[in-house]
């Protein structure tokens, strides 16, 4: 198991060769947050559209029940 001051340690020599990587390639931050933000952004979508299909099937069961009664009455 590592100990905290060897994961520390690993950790910052991980930025280092992080920051150093982006340094030599700035095109690689709009690049990395577009392939971020992509999915959640499909994943907002999908989750609005899925709402609205809800609550249009809630109506077309109303109607239906309603339907339903407006038959059993006649």
């Amino acid at each position: 198991m590592l100990t905290p001051e060897k994961l520390h340690q690993d950790v910052k020599e991980y930025n280092d060769e992080s920051f150093k990587l982006i340094e030599k390639n700035p095109w690689l931050i709009p690049t990395s947050v577009a392939l971020l933000t992509f999915p959640i952004a499909v994943s907002i979508h999908g989750f609005w559209k899925n709402a609205i299909l809800k609550k249009k099937l809630k109506i077309e069961r109303e109607k239906t029940k309603q339907l339903k009664l407006e038959n059993k009455l006649h």
